[in-house]
């Protein structure tokens, strides 16, 4: 009899564990792994789930696909946290970049697994293709 009830237990114990329920938010200014969202000129683009990272020793490759619309970026860990590029396309109409120490400006945060990019990526809109536009960006992203 006590070999059952122990069954019986261990058995609710695993079910309990087991049973769907909400998951452990992330802390503030974290996101979900796999999870990013973008601003491009002080516009909301969305949240997508659709986030590639892929990390090299001191470098970080992110990926992210925002329906029609993409963001590349990569962070160098070597020194300091630091964005090396981050590449725009067709985000909103705007294509453009920021480019370490070549054009553009940008800073980067790090909350648990979340990055924070903010910056100015210089580029072109569809708008009014042969002028030069700066426009403002952040990238959260949470690999």
């Amino acid at each position: 009899m006590a070999k059952c009830v122990c069954a019986v237990a261990a058995a609710v114990l695993i079910l309990s564990g087991c049973a769907p329920g909400r998951a452990a938010a992330p802390g503030s200014g974290a996101l979900p792994p796999g999870t990013a969202q973008l601003t491009v000129d002080g516009k909301q683009l969305g949240t997508t789930y659709s986030v590639g990272c892929e990390s090299i020793d001191w470098m970080t490759r992110i990926q992210v696909d925002l329906h029609d619309a993409g963001v590349s970026a990569m962070l160098s860990s070597a020194d300091k946290l630091t964005s090396e590029f981050v590449r725009l396309h067709d985000v909103d109409g705007f294509s453009g970049s920021y480019e370490r120490a070549r054009q553009g400006e940008a800073s980067v945060t790090m909350t648990g697994p979340t990055y924070q990019i903010t910056g100015v990526a210089m580029g072109f809109n569809n708008a009014q293709p042969t002028r030069l536009k700066a426009e403002t960006f952040t990238l959260t992203v949470s690999c």
